[in-house]
């Protein structure tokens, strides 16, 4: 589980996902003057060089945000406007353009700290050492305090948090098939300790077969499916509504592992969904696909 890094698949299209809707929850929260709660369960390195060899191997940041400033450019023709109007979409590339000019893009700690307010009490964990370690010079500068422990053992430890409300960002490697258990337990716990927490869960799509990297052969992937599951199970947790949107770059296909990401919130803000509605409207204008038939916002359950 600790041999995951980041770095290779850095401000990818799931990254953009990610943080379009991490940017949307906590400008939700800010929207009251009460000070929150934040914890960043799987952290990372905090800031991701997108000139490293890791980057550069298969330059998935070219199908993310090197796309959506690609396409940025474009804003002054009337017939390519793909800014439009939305506010999150401005915080979101506001919150980038700090990095994006010395080639660099911020992990989630990094956007949620360009968010958080004097008085919000954040926590970023990360386990693996050398992330870890990246992860605590980023945040140095920054009110989040940086914790080389297991993510859902920090989750377990703080809960119920001060202040009461907030909410937890959960993104794991899912490198192995028991990682999405382990993500339904963490969450079901969390809930009992901490009901009225919003809870963000990351989770990939991926195709039913894949080419085996060193047979080339056509297998059965055995994480198929693994979280459609997973969102089966959240829409039966003991939350008052559960809220979910995913977004497909491309179609489902044996050269393709991952097709898309989504994101699950549970206990969503007010008037998230709206929010959701318009991330997917604006990446399905910058960002190249040939599956927005798969893409959505739909609810999961509801009051």
């Amino acid at each position: 589980m600790l041999s995951y890094q980041h770095s290779f698949h850095a401000g990818n299209h799931a990254d953009v996902l990610k943080h379009l809707t991490l940017v949307a929850v906590l400008e939700r929260l800010n929207l009251k003057t009460k000070p929150y709660f934040f914890l960043d369960t799987h952290a990372g390195d905090g800031i991701y060089n997108l000139n490293s060899e890791q980057a550069l191997q298969n330059s998935e940041a070219k199908t993310g945000i090197l796309q959506l400033e690609s396409n940025r450019q474009l804003d002054n023709d009337e017939n390519n406007n793909v800014k439009g109007n939305s506010a999150l979409f401005n915080s979101y590339v506001n919150i980038v353009n700090q990095y994006i000019g010395e080639q660099q893009y911020p992990g989630s700690p990094m956007v949620a700290s360009a968010l958080l307010r004097k008085g919000d009490n954040a926590f970023a964990a990360e386990l693996h050492p050398q992330a870890f370690e990246s992860l605590q010079r980023s945040c140095r500068r920054t009110g989040i305090k940086a914790q080389h422990r297991d993510g859902y053992e920090v989750l377990n430890a703080v809960l119920p948090p001060t202040p009461n409300r907030g909410a937890v960002l959960i993104d794991p490697p899912y490198e192995q098939v028991c990682e999405y258990q382990q993500v339904i337990d963490a969450v079901t716990k969390a809930i009992k300790r901490w009901p009225i927490g919003i809870y963000m869960i990351w989770y990939p799509l991926l195709s039913d077969t894949r080419e085996d990297r060193r047979t080339n052969e056509i297998v059965n992937n055995p994480k198929s499916a693994l979280s459609e599951k997973m969102l089966s199970q959240f829409s039966g947790l003991n939350v008052k509504s559960v809220l979910n949107i995913q977004f497909c770059t491309l179609k489902p296909s044996q050269k393709v592992g991952m097709y898309g990401s989504g994101m699950c919130i549970l206990n969503p803000p007010w008037q998230l969904d709206n929010d959701l509605k318009e991330i997917l409207m604006t990446l399905q204008k910058i960002l190249p696909s040939d599956n927005n038939e798969l893409s959505k916002v739909e609810w999961l359950k509801t009051e």
